[in-house]
């Protein structure tokens, strides 16, 4: 099998630790932890531990929509949206896998999920840029671009009341890592919905009075495209 390409392998990274977060919040012992290991080995047969980090994201990809399989951080076409990897995904070595998850285990778990995003950008070897998070009610729409606007905003539903990151929040982002971050958002808000990623390209419904949050680090095309949407063109 040929080697995993750095990004799939900062993809698995990310996922891990923010799925390792949710498990701290809310644990379901099936996922990660002593309990989930034990009953791992009771189960895995012939399996690998890259078969069960493959297992975990996808039972995780259920239970939040679209937020922890590689589709939507890939923007792979012709995938089914309740198929979280796709025919021609090659998975992690089992070697590699087994030290993965021993990282991801031994690693500080974050505190919140403004933490998380941050642990998502070091995977794949980026800071994010400080930035003010903008008031939030339940009307509001946003079209944003950057994952430091996304991370922003994050910390804004993060500790707001009925709002909703699916309905009220368009990420515009075409980088793999980019889109990593604008889907696990909707998961780290506990959203049941996949939240709305879209590449400058796709075609995307926003009503118009859409508010306009960019970072600096938004790609120039994710920039531009955000900034036409907000516009209501």
């Amino acid at each position: 099998m040929p080697p995993v390409p750095p990004s799939a392998a900062s993809y698995y990274r990310a996922a891990l630790t923010c799925l390792r977060f949710l498990e701290g919040r809310t644990p379901t012992k099936r996922r990660l932890g002593p309990d989930a290991q034990s009953l791992w080995n009771e189960f895995r047969g012939d399996l690998t531990d890259a078969d069960r980090i493959d297992l975990m994201l996808r039972d995780a990809d259920v239970q939040w929509p679209g937020a922890f399989g590689p589709r939507t951080v890939f923007a792979f076409g012709g995938v089914a949206e309740d198929e979280a990897f796709g025919s021609e995904w090659e998975p992690l070595d089992g070697v590699d896998a087994a030290e993965l998850l021993r990282t991801v285990e031994r690693e500080t778990t974050p505190s919140d999920a403004v933490g998380a995003l941050t642990a998502v950008a070091t995977a794949w070897s980026f800071s994010l840029a400080p930035l003010d998070a903008p008031a939030v009610g339940a009307a509001d729409k946003f079209v944003v671009a950057g994952p430091s606007a996304v991370v922003s905003l994050v910390r804004a539903f993060a500790s707001g009341r009925d709002l909703d990151w699916a309905d009220q929040v368009i990420c515009v982002a075409s980088a793999p890592a980019h889109r990593q971050i604008a889907a696990l958002a909707g998961g780290l808000l506990n959203v049941s919905k996949r939240a709305r990623v879209v590449a400058p390209v796709d075609p995307a419904d926003v009503k118009p009075g859409a508010k306009l949050v960019v970072s600096p680090d938004a790609d120039p095309a994710d920039a531009e495209r955000a900034r036409t949407l907000a516009a209501g063109k």
